[in-house]
C-alpha cells in the first residue's frame, strides 16, 4: 500500500507576482513543520526551491520546484512556481497539477500585473484558490487595504477573511484564527496558539460573523442550521468552508511573514484542514489518442495506473527526472507503463518524492500524490504514461508562446556541432521557449517570453554544455507584391543541335487585396499551350516568385492568367514552359511597381493605470495604431494596438525598462501592409548591401 493516502495529501501549487514572497513562504512551511531544522535563506542561495545556479546567481526563482512536508498526518505538496513574466509558461502545467493555488499578494504592493494573470488562468482552470497577504511587516503594509484592493480587481468567488493579523508592521507578531477563535502568535515552530488580545476580540467576532455568513450561503443545510441557530461548530465551519473552497465559491485570505515564519505554522494548519485533496478534485476527463472518446480515470487505487508529466529537469549526476502527478491508480517502483506519445514502453525507475533538487527514495505513490522517476528518454513535460491495455491522453492546457526572438549563431564549430542537441535538452527542461530554422532567412530562431528568459537558456547553454553563442536581432520576413497589372510575354528558345527546348507563354499578372495569397488561372483557348505543360508554367511563376525584384523577399497577393502561348511539336517540354514562365514573371515584376510589405502583430499590453500614457505613448512611437483599451481590474489596464513587427522586435526589454517590470505583454500576426516610402528605399538598400557581400 502506498505511504501516503489520497484523502491525506494536498497539492499546492504557490503562484503570485515577482517578489511576493513565494520561495520564502514555501521555505517557510518547511522549517515551521519541522521538515527543516534550518530556514535558507535567498541571499544565500541556500533555500530548497531555488537550486539551479542560474537562479542562485540572480537570486530570482526562474523553473518550478517541488517540495513537500508531513503535518498532522497529511502530506503537503508544494509546487513553488516563478513569479516573472518571462517564465510564465511554466506555471500553467503547475496549475495544470494541483489541486488548489495559493495565490501570494505582497502587502504593500496589493494586486500587480502577473498576479491578476496567474488568477485568471487559476480560475479558467476551475483552481480552487487561497490568498495569502504576505510581508505583513513591511513598513506601510496594511491588511485592510491589500484586501479591499484585492476584492475590486479579482472578480470571482467571494473573497473572505480566515485569519486576521495582530499588529502591524514592524509589530505584525500573529494571527487571528477564525475558525478556532484563537489567537496563533510568536514565530515559525514556536508559535503558540492563545486567546485573542482583549482589543481584537470585537473585530474578530464580526470578521466570524461574515465568514460563517459567507460559508452558511454555500449549503442549503449550513443555510438553515445557522438560520435556526444562529451559529455553526467549528468543525461544521472547517468542513463547509473546505467544500467551499473546492467548489470556487469562497477564496480565503489569510495573513503572514513568511521571512520571520509569523503565521506559517497557522497557514500550515489550515491546510491540513481545509485546502482540497485530490479526492475532492474529482476524476480527471482524458481521451483515446486522436480524437477517441472520453475516458475518466479517478483517483482511486482499483483503476490503472495514469499519471501526466508536469516538469522535466536536468540533473547533472542522474540525469534526466520527469516530475509527475499519479491520476489514478498506484505508481509502482521499476513497474512498466507506456508513453501514449511515442507507443514506447518506459519503466517508473527511480520513482520518488521530491524536496527541491533531492530524490527521496519511494516504494509506491498514491493516486493524486506528486514524485519523480529518472531515465525515461524522450519523455517531456506534458506526456501521458499510463498503464494496462486502455490507452488514454490528458491534454496540457495550451502554453503561451514566446514573444521575444533573437537568432542565433555558434560562435565555432565545435559550438555548432553541440548546438542541436543542448537545444533540444533545454528544451524538453524548459517549456516556455521554442527554436527554429527559418527557412526564409537561414537564421536559427530561438524564442522566449522575454531578454530575461532569453539570457538565461543562452547562460544555460554556456554553463551546462559548453555551447557559446552569439545573439543578434532576427531579420524582418518582408514581403513583396505589386501595384499594378501589366501583361507580359515570356519565351525560352534554345538550339543545341540535337533537340532543342521551346516553351512561349503570354500572361496577365495583377494585384489581389492583402492576404490573398497567390492565385494562378488558365483562360488557355483551344491548344496554344497544351494541357499537359500548363502545370509547368504555374511552377516557374512560383519560382519567380520566390525571390521579388525590390530586395529579393518572396512575393504575394498576385494573380497570373495564362491566356495565349505557342508550342513547338518536338521541342517543347515541361522544362522550357517551366522556364518560358519564370521568364514571364520575372519581365512583369519588373515593371508592375512592386511594394514591400512588413509583417504587422496585434499587441496587448496589460499595464498599471499610472504609466499607461507612457505605454501609449511608446506605441504610437513605434508607427503603432491604438485599437482600444479596457479596464481588467483595479488600477490595470489592457492596451491593443497593431505595431509593424520591424518596430517591436526589442519590445520584452523595452516594456521592462520602461514600466520596471511591472507591464506585460502577449503578440499574435495580424497581416501584412505596405511599407512607408521613405523606409521601403532604406530596406531595399539594406538588403542590396547584404547580398552583395554575401
Amino acid at each position: 500500500m502506498p505511504q501516503y493516502q489520497t484523502s491525506d495529501i494536498r497539492n499546492l501549487a504557490i503562484v503570485g507576482h515577482r517578489g511576493c514572497g513565494k520561495t520564502v513562504l514555501a521555505e517557510a512551511l518547511l522549517f515551521s513543520t519541522g521538515m527543516k531544522n534550518r530556514m535558507g535563506q535567498i541571499t544565500q542561495g541556500s533555500t530548497t526551491c531555488d537550486f539551479t545556479a542560474e537562479e542562485t546567481e540572480r537570486q530570482i526563482s526562474i523553473s518550478p520546484a517541488v517540495c513537500y512536508y508531513e503535518h498532522r498526518g497529511a502530506k503537503i505538496n508544494l509546487i513553488d512556481t516563478p513569479g516573472y513574466s518571462e517564465f510564465f509558461g511554466e506555471v500553467i502545467p503547475c496549475l495544470w497539477v494541483a489541486d488548489c493555488s495559493l495565490l501570494v499578494v505582497d502587502a504593500n504592493a496589493g494586486v500587480e500585473v502577473h498576479t491578476y494573470k496567474v488568477f485568471e488562468v487559476a480560475r479558467g482552470q476551475h483552481q480552487p484558490i487561497i490568498l495569502v497577504i504576505n510581508k505583513l511587516d513591511q513598513e506601510r503594509a496594511s491588511f485592510d487595504s491589500v484586501l479591499d484592493n484585492v476584492r475590486e480587481s479579482l472578480i470571482g468567488p467571494e473573497i473572505v477573511p480566515i485569519q486576521l493579523p495582530i499588529g502591524s508592521e514592524g509589530d505584525f507578531e500573529g494571527v487571528i484564527d477564525l475558525l478556532a477563535m484563537e489567537a496563533v502568535r510568536g514565530e515559525g515552530g514556536n508559535a503558540q496558539r492563545t486567546s485573542i488580545p482583549d482589543e481584537l476580540v470585537e473585530s474578530a467576532q464580526m470578521a466570524r460573523e461574515e465568514l460563517v455568513d459567507a460559508v452558511a450561503a454555500t449549503d442549503d443545510e449550513l443555510t438553515i442550521k445557522y438560520l435556526e441557530e444562529g451559529e455553526l461548530s467549528a468543525e461544521e465551519l472547517a468542513k463547509g468552508l473546505r467544500n467551499a473552497i473546492a467548489g470556487q465559491l469562497i477564496i480565503p485570505v489569510v495573513a503572514s511573514d513568511a521571512q520571520r515564519g509569523i503565521g506559517t505554522l497557522a497557514l500550515a494548519d489550515l491546510l491540513e484542514q481545509i485546502a482540497p485533496s485530490p479526492a475532492m478534485h474529482g476524476s480527471w476527463i482524458g481521451h483515446a489518442p486522436g480524437d477517441g472518446e472520453e475516458i475518466v480515470r479517478s483517483p482511486v487505487v482499483d483503476e490503472p495506473f495514469s499519471a501526466v508529466v508536469f516538469k522535466t529537469m536536468l540533473d547533472p549526476y542522474v540525469g534526466r527526472l520527469n516530475v509527475l502527478r499519479i491520476v489514478s491508480g498506484v505508481a509502482q517502483a521499476d513497474a512498466p507503463a507506456t508513453d501514449v506519445q511515442t507507443g514506447r514502453n518506459v519503466k517508473l525507475s527511480g520513482l520518488s518524492f521530491i524536496q527541491g533538487r533531492e530524490a527521496v527514495a519511494a516504494g509506491t505513490l498514491a493516486p493524486g500524490d506528486i514524485g519523480c522517476v529518472s531515465k525515461l528518454e524522450n519523455v517531456c513535460t506534458g506526456t501521458t504514461l499510463y498503464g494496462g491495455r486502455e490507452k488514454v491522453v490528458f491534454d496540457c492546457p495550451p502554453l503561451p508562446i514566446g514573444m521575444h526572438a533573437v537568432a542565433l549563431e555558434a560562435t565555432s564549430r565545435a559550438d555548432q556541432d553541440k548546438l542541436s542537441g543542448a537545444l533540444a535538452q533545454l528544451s524538453d527542461e524548459d517549456v516556455g521557449f521554442t527554436y527554429e530554422r527559418n527557412r526564409e532567412t537561414g537564421e536559427l530562431i530561438l524564442r522566449g517570453m522575454g531578454q530575461l528568459h532569453v539570457d538565461i537558456v543562452t547562460s544555460r547553454l554556456q554553463n551546462g554544455f559548453g555551447v557559446s553563442v552569439t545573439l543578434k536581432p532576427p531579420k524582418i520576413a518582408y514581403r513583396e507584391t505589386i501595384t499594378q497589372s501589366v501583361r507580359v510575354h515570356g519565351r525560352h528558345k534554345k538550339q543545341t543541335g540535337g533537340r532543342g527546348q521551346f516553351g512561349d507563354v503570354w500572361i496577365r499578372v495583377e494585384p489581389l487585396s492583402r492576404g490573398k495569397g497567390f492565385e494562378f488561372v488558365n483562360e488557355i483557348r483551344g491548344a496554344a499551350v497544351p494541357t499537359n505543360y500548363i502545370p509547368a508554367v504555374e511552377k516557374g511563376v512560383r519560382d519567380a516568385m520566390e525571390s521579388g525584384v525590390l530586395a529579393g523577399y518572396p512575393v504575394v497577393d498576385v494573380q497570373v492568367t495564362l491566356d495565349d502561348g505557342s508550342s513547338h511539336p518536338v521541342d517543347s517540354s515541361d522544362m522550357a514552359f517551366r522556364m518560358a514562365g519564370k521568364l514571364a514573371m520575372r519581365q512583369a515584376l519588373d515593371q508592375a511597381r512592386g511594394q514591400l510589405l512588413e509583417p504587422v502583430v496585434v499587441v496587448e499590453v496589460t499595464t498599471p493605470d499610472d504609466i499607461m500614457g507612457d505605454v501609449m505613448s511608446d506605441i504610437n512611437g513605434r508607427r503603432g495604431q491604438i485599437q482600444g483599451m479596457d479596464a481588467v481590474g483595479k488600477g490595470l489596464q489592457r492596451v491593443r494596438a497593431l505595431v509593424p513587427m520591424a518596430e517591436i522586435i526589442t519590445y520584452a526589454a523595452d516594456l521592462r525598462s520602461l514600466s520596471q517590470g511591472r507591464a506585460s505583454y502577449t503578440m499574435e500576426f495580424a497581416h501584412y501592409q505596405p511599407v512607408p516610402a521613405n523606409l521601403m528605399e532604406r530596406i531595399i538598400a539594406e538588403s542590396t548591401q547584404q547580398q552583395a557581400s554575401q
